[in-house]
Parts: structure tokens; C-alpha cells; sequence
């Protein structure tokens, strides 16, 4: 009975819960943090633009690629699709994007033609 309840403690502090969310996102800040020979961390801070409340919610977003960092651009609004994810034993998600697009913006769909 103690090996099947440490069993089933264990299991239950490991899982995870997931949240998946699309809005339409406005970019309050975009910071990084370096730490030269070790690892680059980079993110936004944004919320949905649709919310009007004054308690809106906001979404550190975490990125892992610096080409979308780059493009970023502190003060536009965005269409996003973000996943988050969070230990058991933790409070907040950590998000991520899925996709993103510019608010009104085109985008070209297909495969291009190097010649």
C-alpha cells in the first residue's frame, strides 16, 4: 500500500496541465536576457487587445527563435495562437507561441521559386 500511494504521489506531482489561447495580442514590452556562453532568453509581455477592462490579463510569451524576436515590434498588435504549460505544483504557465500574424496584414502561402 505505501509503494502504490508513493507511486501515485509521484505521478500526480509530475503531471502537467496545458492552455491554449488566440487573441488579438498588443505588445506592451520585449526584453531578452543574455548570459554570454550559456543561454539567451527572450520574451514579450502583451495582452488581448479586445480586453477593455482595467485588470486585463497579461502574457509573458517566452521565444526560442530571435528571427520572430526580431520582427517583433513593442506597441503593434498582433494575431496570436499561444500555448502555455505548467507543472502541477506550479502557479503560472509558461507560454509559447504557435503561430503569429500581423492585424489586417497578408500573407503569402505556397512554395517559393529559387531560380
Amino acid at each position: 500500500m505505501l509503494i502504490l500511494s508513493l507511486t501515485f504521489y509521484f505521478q500526480v506531482k509530475r503531471e502537467k496541465s496545458f492552455q491554449s489561447i488566440a487573441m488579438e495580442m498588443h505588445i506592451e514590452k520585449k526584453d531578452s536576457l543574455i548570459e554570454p556562453g550559456k543561454y539567451l532568453k527572450m520574451w514579450v509581455i502583451g495582452s488581448n487587445a479586445n480586453d477593455t477592462t482595467k485588470n486585463k490579463t497579461k502574457y509573458k510569451v517566452m521565444i526560442d527563435d530571435s528571427r520572430l524576436y526580431n520582427l517583433i515590434e513593442e506597441g503593434k498588435e498582433y494575431f496570436v495562437s499561444i500555448q502555455g504549460s505548467k507543472e502541477a505544483q506550479k502557479t503560472d504557465y509558461i507560454y509559447t507561441f504557435g503561430q503569429i500574424g500581423v492585424v489586417g496584414g497578408t500573407q503569402l502561402a505556397g512554395k517559393g521559386k529559387i531560380e
